[in-house]
């Protein structure tokens, strides 16, 4: 496991060296997209950045920052398959989060819909057409991935992908199954956390109300 948490810290310092350039990384989506002729449309998959940095890249700066964005993608998919590795050798499941991150992973994933929220500030730092039409899911994959694989690896000390990580972290990556055959069942979720609370709901477990009557002297 301390393998897997030294993989996530370099991943972490990586990423806030392309989290200082994000206007960088905007600028280059934005050129090559032009280039490409794809100015109506969303970057929705991690391929679509490939490809612009394979054939519509217009300077080496835009494919640097394109390059660093594919790297940290492929980090985070070396890092998933480790954790899941050693989840596998506990005899244990994977757990839902580590199946959402290998679907946030997959580089032919509709993440469009995707937005990292507080304590993210990707988003805010976009404008109000970009976040909402073009690069809000682009920008948003990578911390809500390192979310999900930091949660496992600080749990997994005590036990091995016995529980999701934050609630939080899954409720933010729900977007991935948008335009996607994905397997998860937001159902099944539902009725997860109604089971919790018992047949009563939230209060159940609480005594049943009482009318007021005679205390007995």
């Amino acid at each position: 496991m301390n393998d897997v948490r030294e993989q996530l810290h370099f991943i972490d310092q990586k990423y806030e060296s392309f989290k200082q350039q994000q206007f960088i990384f905007i600028k280059a989506l934005e050129r090559s997209r032009e280039h490409a002729r794809d100015k109506t449309e969303p970057v929705s998959t991690v391929t679509q950045v490939q490809k612009y940095m394979n054939h519509h890249c217009s300077n080496a700066t835009d494919r640097r920052i394109s390059s660093l964005f594919l790297e940290i993608m492929a980090d985070l998919e070396g890092a998933l398959k480790l954790l899941k590795s050693l989840v596998s050798n506990q005899n244990t499941g994977s757990g839902e989060g580590l199946d959402t991150c290998r679907k946030l992973l997959d580089p032919y994933s509709n993440i469009s819909q995707l937005r990292a929220k507080y304590p993210h500030n990707e988003i805010n730092r976009l404008s109000c057409d970009e976040a909402r039409n073009f690069y809000g899911g682009i920008v948003s994959v990578i911390p809500l991935a390192l979310d999900i694989l930091n949660s496992y690896s600080k749990g997994a000390t005590q036990s091995l992908a016995t529980t999701p990580p934050r609630e939080t972290s899954l409720q933010q990556t729900e977007a991935v199954n948008e335009g996607t055959s994905t397997d998860l069942d937001r159902s099944t979720r539902s009725n997860s956390r109604r089971n919790k609370t018992g047949a009563g709901g939230w209060h159940a477990g609480k005594p049943a109300w009482k009318p007021p009557g005679n205390r007995k002297k």
